[in-house]
């Protein structure tokens, strides 16, 4: 299934980090965040390369490749390093989003509650990004992890970029059952809605799950 594909390849890419972490033998921490930064898309893309309806996407500007999966683009990004932060105030990046990220938001995001300013630097990016269907969606995998406790939770759901600091404003989310719980229930993406616009908030514990429903046969 495809929940517990996300969260067998975060733990692989985790996992891979970690190991750089060791192998570079010091106690600053840049081994496993340039190894997780790369590899947190290869595990993606190595996950889900042999199914059907899947696209591996290299867009003009990244460095990495990108995972379409039935019309839903997987972006992964790490919001916390610990379980200090609620994903509700989760922040895409730790500096300015780059051009693509929000060039990625600004045509594949879910329309936005409220209307904001048009982002000039976006506008090339923007046309680079032309060869994917305009009905392609914005999925984000938002984890928090960290070298010594490795990956802590993960969720996945639709959101929009508020401004350029990278704050969200979720549409939907639900968590992701970890690797280590991969007998739940699982649920698939291609075909699959957030439930009724439900998403977590900071008073709720964190580890409750949310559950999707299915779309309807014609996709509306």
């Amino acid at each position: 299934m495809i929940r517990q594909g996300i969260a067998e390849a975060l733990s692989v890419a985790l996992d891979n980090a970690r190991d750089a972490q060791t192998a570079a033998q010091t106690d600053h921490t840049h081994p496993f965040g340039f190894t997780l930064m790369s590899r947190k898309f290869e595990a993606l893309a190595e996950a889900f390369e042999d199914m059907g309806d899947v696209r591996i996407v290299k867009p003009a500007g990244s460095a990495h490749e990108l995972v379409v999966l039935d019309g839903k683009l997987l972006f992964p990004f790490r919001y916390a390093k610990d379980r200090s932060v609620s994903v509700m105030s989760a922040r895409i990046g730790e500096g300015r989003p780059s051009a693509l990220v929000q060039a990625l938001f600004n045509r594949f995001g879910p329309e936005p509650m409220m209307r904001q300013l048009a982002l000039a630097d976006v506008a090339p990016v923007a046309e680079a990004l032309g060869d994917l269907p305009k009905d392609t969606s914005l999925v984000l995998i938002a984890y928090a992890c960290n070298a010594h406790a490795g990956l802590l939770d993960a969720w996945w759901g639709e959101a929009e970029l508020l401004d350029r600091t990278g704050s969200l404003r979720w549409h939907h989310c639900e968590e992701i059952p970890l690797a280590k719980d991969a007998g739940a229930a699982q649920t698939s993406l291609p075909g699959v809605a957030f439930d009724q616009g439900v998403v977590p908030t900071p008073a709720l514990n964190p580890r409750v799950r949310r559950a999707f429903r299915a779309e309807a046969a014609s996709g509306e």
